[in-house]
């Protein structure tokens, strides 16, 4: 199990170590705990070469979680592209997506579906479910970005504040870049896509949508994220 530990540091995903055939963490300060440093690793499971592994997933990602005693089911959640996919030893399912922003607890209309994100932790293949059944990778491909159809039920509705200012303001570039700059660490992406969509909607010109995406960036957003969030949607209107 150690080495599988290690793999996944390898590739920038923090670890922790889980009780055997368990979830519960076994370290003083459970999710809070988990590391990418290979010499901590290598101590948390030679003391315990039998420990479940949990993945902390990065920010920016969240795991669907689909728990068919619970009523969950992948075919809620409509068509999906190919993304890190792996089948639970209780005989669910975890699904990787990239998705900035807000997030809810559970996916919208969908009982049984919970959604792990960075402030929790996830169980990760090889592990043993407590049935016995092991945890394993079902699709390796690269984590692909939450669809568009699923943005509502997984992010709850930006919140727009209150300005005393007219509807036509907030649509320039100038009103909409400063309402993205100004939008709180936990709704940063929201606010992006919304103000991006406005623009689009409105057949901003590149100046304009420049200024948005400047704007992402200096809220904290990572050019990446900032490219990824305009792309979507300009596809969300464009649909």
């Amino acid at each position: 199990m150690i080495e599988h530990a290690l793999a996944y540091a390898r590739s920038g995903h923090a670890v922790l170590p889980l009780a055997s055939r368990g979830k519960a963490p076994v370290t003083v300060h459970g999710k809070d705990d988990a590391s990418t440093e290979p010499e901590v690793i290598k101590r948390w499971w030679k003391r315990n070469p039998h420990c479940n592994i949990g993945v902390r997933p990065p920010a920016g990602v969240v795991v669907l979680d689909i728990d068919p005693r619970n009523g969950g089911s992948i075919a809620a959640l409509g068509d999906l592209p190919e993304t890190w996919t792996a089948r639970t030893g209780g005989g669910g399912w975890h699904l990787w997506f990239r998705c900035g922003g807000k997030v809810r607890g559970q996916v919208d209309g969908a009982p049984g579906i919970d959604i792990k994100t960075h402030s929790g932790y996830v169980v990760v293949p090889p592990s043993l479910h407590p049935s016995g059944g092991r945890y394993q990778w079902a699709n390796r491909a690269e984590i692909a970005d939450l669809p568009e159809h699923l943005r509502e039920r997984v992010c709850p509705p930006l919140v727009l504040p209150y300005r005393r200012t007219t509807q036509h303001h907030r649509s320039t570039g100038e009103g909409l870049a400063r309402f993205v700059r100004q939008a709180s660490a936990g709704n940063r992406n929201n606010a992006l896509f919304w103000a991006a969509s406005r623009a689009y909607a409105n057949h901003a010109n590149p100046v304009v949508l420049e200024a948005i995406a400047d704007a992402g960036e200096a809220a904290g957003l990572s050019q990446l994220e900032v490219e990824r969030t305009m792309a979507s949607a300009r596809k969300a209107v464009a649909a």
